[in-house]
């Protein structure tokens, strides 16, 4: 027995079990008091889920209220409504899981309206045959609204007039859209709780813990009236927030179109029965891209400042503070039979290289190097009347002005410009260009009128009558060759990308140049150069006198170059759909010092040239000019210099008369893309070259045929490319 059951275990164990029934006999109340409490939890949660299952079961009908909550959504908002799961707990109350509403009356185009994860809804009792909902959660909600102000009127309203007394939206998103324009855009998750307490709501936002640094964050709170949405105070924090989030609320503080922009700073906004509507606040934009006001084709670019701003129903007060400069703008709004504006500018920029540093064209190609000083003052205020619809008045001032660009070199500017009450102005600029003493000035006076579009929007096209005077001691034309080459670079990837993009042709009397300006200008300047010079090093060629005029929709250019009987002009008539073009330019032994032109690869350099060239066209754009353009001239060129090598020799012909000095001449005639030279002669001093003859040009490709005497040689001669070598034979 004591084999299978031995009995020092079984001792051991009787001695065990009697100290054990002796620590309860000692702790029995410790004990009895586990046991009844986890009996008690055991009572809770078995009523707990007992009560669960019959409100869940019996009380509340979930299929019914499923039907109710969708055809309640549908028919306020008009919506179609779809709901993933709809349960009810006791701790969360009743639950909707996957709720979905739609933009339009049914999902066929999968727009949504509003998407969440989940909501719940707490009741004020489940016994009462009519609770009502104490407590709204919305989960992870993804709200998108186009710019629709009924349906955010009837929210609002909503939110104001309804008994709930709590409503929380958990790392909610929300995009608001205009057309094809995105309003406001949350990326990140927001927290927002709307209480309503003592016939108040209290609002409150967040998107995250606000003191962590380097972060993007932003938060407000605020309070609204229960029975008046006019009446409302709120306070807003933002830090290193993305503009693109609040697109709208950034142009608005800004009072123009910001591409993209980093704000930080703090407002608050207020109204009220007795003081209205009022907004103040300082806000910094940091690395923006703003598009210039009225230039619509350059932004700042990477830009930072500070903007106090004051707002009221009638008002807008902005300051704008950065490094060396401050500008002050004034919207002022007064009724008349319709709102009439009141715009006033106040600015000191000391140092305007600080903002034309990064101001640069639509490309990000283009800059602006100005330098200088220049402070000043401009009103302009709505009248009321139709033929002079602005009335603008102040003046304009700089100093140690300049431009130092590749393009243009402007030094030593000082800049006056007054504007009148009675829309004269008067300007006076001094400067140096190209380093020569330069003086602009003028008068006249300029008015704006009020048209109609055809969609109803508003433009005003300007008449103005201008009379200027431009004189400077020396002008010398190579300065102006960067100016020349850039602007036809740019002329030509116009034309090109037109012809690739077929980019239709706009009628010139409607685009905006001609309806805002143009078409009722009357502009005078006239020219008057001391000494003009060819080139740098050049001999002067006397004094230059010329004229640029618009007026009725035709203008007139005119300049001489020099005593020498050469002269550049160009007329155009513009006031029509298709606005004819001239070009005329008349050289008479003009001195020159560079190459001339390209002939099958050898550069025709000469001393001076004689030209008779005409240019004619209709078109409103470069590529319709270049298309429709018929082209003409007589070309002389005096003392052309051949280097060794330049000409191939096939056939037994003595080349050595052209190693010397020689004149050529021809008629050109363009027709489309080919070229024909007519009457083209060759000869030289001393007598050794006699040549007339022909040919044509296609692509920079020269052709020509010549006979006469060369040196010892009297036959026929061609003159070809070939192998990207120029043969004579």
């Amino acid at each position: 027995m004591e084999r299978f059951f031995p009995t020092h275990r079984f001792l051991e164990w009787k001695q065990n079990f009697e100290f054990v029934l002796n620590r309860i006999r000692e702790n029995k109340r410790v004990l009895f008091s586990f046991i009844a409490l986890g009996f008690v939890f055991f009572l809770f949660v078995l009523s707990y889920y007992g009560l669960e299952f019959y409100l869940r079961n019996y009380r509340i009908p979930l299929v019914k209220l499923r039907k109710v909550v969708a055809a309640t959504i549908n028919q306020e908002l008009g919506k179609a409504v779809d709901i993933g799961v709809l349960d009810f707990s006791l701790r969360e109350g009743l639950i909707i899981e996957d709720l979905v509403v739609s933009n339009e009356e049914d999902f066929s185009f999968n727009d949504h309206m509003l998407k969440v994860k989940k909501v719940t809804f707490r009741l004020s009792s489940y016994f009462k045959e009519s609770p009502t909902v104490e407590r709204i959660d919305f989960y992870s909600p993804q709200l998108v609204l186009n710019e629709d102000t009924s349906l955010r009127n009837r929210l609002i309203e909503y939110a104001q007039t309804s008994r709930i007394k709590d409503i929380r939206f958990h790392d909610a998103k929300l995009t608001v859209k205009k057309s094809d324009t995105t309003l406001v855009d949350w990326k990140e998750g927001w927290d927002i709780d709307l209480l309503r307490k003592n016939k108040r709501l209290y609002l409150k936002y967040t998107n995250g813990w606000f003191w962590v640094p380097n972060t993007t964050r932003i938060k407000g709170e605020g309070e609204f009236s229960e029975t008046n949405l006019n009446e409302y105070k709120f306070e807003f924090f933002w830090k290193n927030y993305p503009s693109e989030e609040a697109i709208l609320l950034t142009n608005f503080l800004f009072g123009a179109n910001v591409q993209s922009a980093v704000l930080s700073g703090e407002g608050k906004i207020s109204s009220d029965p007795n003081n209205g509507f009022v907004m103040d606040g300082e806000v910094e934009f940091e690395n923006s891209f703003i598009i210039i006001p009225f230039f619509e084709n350059y932004l700042l670019e990477g830009f930072r400042f500070r903007e106090k701003f004051h707002f009221t129903e009638n008002l807008e007060e902005r300051e704008f503070i950065g490094n060396e400069f401050q500008i002050k703008s004034q919207v002022l709004s007064q009724m008349a039979k319709e709102t009439l504006l009141f715009r006033k500018i106040e600015f000191q920029i000391g140092a305007l290289e600080d903002i034309f540093e990064h101001v640069t064209d639509i490309s990000g190609f283009i800059r602006f190097p100005l330098f200088g000083e220049m402070h000043g003052n401009i009103e302009l205020k709505e009248t009321g009347e139709k033929n002079k619809w602005f009335s603008l008045s102040g003046e304009l001032n700089g100093s140690e002005i300049k431009l130092d660009s590749s393009l243009v070199q402007i030094e030593n500017a000082k800049l006056s410009l007054k504007l009148k009450p009675n829309q004269e102005w008067d300007l006076n600029l001094d400067a140096e260009i190209f380093g020569k003493p330069s003086h602009l000035m003028g008068s006249g006076y300029s008015e704006w009128s009020r048209s109609k579009k055809l969609d109803g929007s508003y433009y005003y096209p300007m008449t103005s009558k201008s009379k200027l005077s431009f004189q400077t001691t020396e002008l010398t034309a190579n300065d102006w060759k960067p100016l020349y080459e850039d602007w036809k670079k740019e002329t030509l990837e116009e034309i090109r990308e037109r012809q690739e993009k077929l980019i239709p042709e706009e009628y010139f009397y409607q685009t905006k140049l001609y309806k805002y300006f143009l078409e009722s200008m009357n502009f005078d300047l006239g020219i008057y150069i001391t000494n003009f010079y060819p080139y740098q090093g050049a001999k002067s060629l006397g004094e230059s006198k010329g004229n640029f005029t618009v007026k009725d929709g035709r203008f007139n250019f005119n300049l001489g170059l020099g005593n020498i009987d050469s002269k550049v002009s160009m007329v155009s008539y513009f006031a029509s759909k298709t606005p004819n073009y001239s070009l005329n330019l008349l050289l008479k032994e003009y001195p020159w010092s560079e190459p001339w032109m390209v002939m099958c690869g050898i550069e025709l350099k000469p001393t001076n040239v004689s030209m008779d060239f005409s240019f004619n066209s209709i078109g409103s754009d470069y590529y319709m000019l270049h298309k429709d353009a018929r082209t003409s001239y007589f070309l002389k060129l005096f003392g052309i210099n051949l280097k060794d090598g330049d000409l191939i020799v096939k056939g037994n012909v003595d080349l050595k008369p052209l190693q010397s000095p020689f004149d050529m001449e021809f008629t050109l005639n363009r027709y489309s893309d080919l070229d024909y030279l007519s009457d083209v002669v060759v000869t030289s001093g001393n007598g050794s070259i006699d040549l007339k003859g022909y040919g044509n040009n296609k692509n920079g490709n020269y052709q020509m045929t010549v006979y006469g005497l060369l040196g010892e040689t009297r036959g026929n001669f061609s003159i070809s490319e070939e192998d990207n070598k120029c043969v004579f034979k």
